[in-house]
């Protein structure tokens, strides 16, 4: 199993001098293509054939997977990594163990954004901007997963492990929190884990793959550039490093697509793959957006499963933001109608006129009557008409 971390606490590290720190910002924070080297320099960055064979470059114009978190647990990296640095968070909560050398590997697949000057060095993930967190744990992988997820984490990693790990309840209940999981093929039987096996540049399927009904999906995963130890890069093959490509695939349909649910992008994936070894799908990013695309075009960014979701979870549901919002309109019209009416009952005065006229009449009436006017009648009061 990949996992650990030399460090003995919860901690992000933001490490990085000089000129390496500025490029790497620059890359991770625009949504621009990979910058081509400067005129005079070598360009010094390896050629990393499994980003072309899944075509991952034509969506970056689109989405580099910002606002995405993909979780790793059970594995640990080298956080001061200068290709992984600035978007990883490690935390430790869980234990400490294992090889900072795969973890580095797989999450750079997934998330590495380079370094260096004009593009003279540095390995790129599959979604070069989105989050990285990292979750080193021994024995507690469940609960990692099941943190992650509550977390918010829109794409889990697992790691290799054997048969003897259940991670069933985990992933479970990782699905129902909105995380697609995505693992390496092999090793155990899930229903909610996305399962990938590596093929090689030639299409072929790597030594030691499972049968194919174990697989879901194919990704590269042999001879791939990515980030190694002692600050530079390495080159690696294996299952899980597959799956590390199918999760940042993942993480940029996620991005673009925030309305699909986990099992909806589950399926632009694969169904949106191109034909691989031995009939099985491999994944194709160009054709899974348009396969996302189609699924996505009925679905509003706010529907009535996002409504649910948020009573479930004791947040305010969105029916009630829109209740406040209703109330304080209609409060608003019925003090203008109000206002208006008020102000419009006399706009010329002319009702103020009438009384003051009226005033007037009567007044003069009283003096003109007297004294006299004062003696009560007999047969009762009499008004004095005009002109008498």
């Amino acid at each position: 199993m990949l996992g650990g971390n030399s460090r003995d606490r919860t901690h992000t590290r933001h490490v990085l001098g000089g000129t390496a720190a500025a490029c790497a910002a620059v890359t991770v924070l625009g949504l621009t293509a990979v910058p081509a080297a400067a005129e005079g320099q070598p360009d010094l960055s390896p050629e990393q054939w499994g980003l072309q064979a899944i075509g991952a470059r034509e969506l970056w114009e689109e989405t580099q997977g910002q606002g995405i978190t993909v979780a790793l647990p059970g594995i640990a990296v080298y956080e001061d990594h200068p290709d992984l640095v600035d978007n990883v968070t490690v935390d430790t909560q869980f234990g400490e163990d294992g090889d900072q050398d795969e973890g580095s590997g797989a999450a750079a697949l997934v998330a590495g954004h380079g370094h260096g000057m004009d593009a003279d060095g540095g390995v790129l993930g599959v979604s070069p901007a989105s989050e990285l967190l990292v979750l080193p744990t021994g024995n507690e992988l469940p609960a990692a997963i099941r943190f992650a997820s509550e977390e918010g984490a829109q794409v889990i990693l697992l790691p290799e492990t054997d048969e003897s790990v259940d991670l069933t309840g985990a992933t479970q209940d990782a699905v129902r929190n909105g995380a697609l999981v995505v693992g390496p093929a092999g090793g155990r039987d899930d229903a909610n884990v996305l399962t990938v096996a590596g093929t090689a540049e030639s299409g072929e399927l790597i030594p030691g793959s499972p049968e194919a009904a174990g697989v879901g999906l194919t990704a590269p995963g042999a001879d791939l550039e990515t980030a190694g130890p002692d600050m530079g890069q390495a080159q690696v093959t294996g299952t899980p490093y597959a799956a590390a490509m199918a999760a940042g695939a993942a993480a940029l349909l996620r991005a673009d697509f925030p309305q699909l649910r986990p099992e909806q992008v589950r399926e632009a994936l694969v169904e949106g793959a191109q034909q691989g070894p031995g009939g099985l799908p491999a994944l194709h990013l160009p054709s899974a957006q348009t396969r996302a695309a189609a699924i996505a075009q009925d679905i509003p960014l706010i529907d009535e499963e996002l409504v649910n979701e948020g009573e479930e979870s004791g947040g305010v549901p969105v029916w009630a933001w829109f209740v406040t919002v209703g109330a304080v309109v209609v409060l608003g019209i019925v003090l203008l109608v109000v206002w208006i009416r008020r102000s419009t009952a006399d706009p010329y005065g002319v009702e103020a006129e009438r009384r003051e006229e009226d005033e007037q009449i009567a007044a003069e009436r009283a003096a003109e009557a007297g004294p006299a006017s004062r003696r009560k009648p007999r047969g009762g009061r009499r008004r004095k008409t005009r002109g008498d």
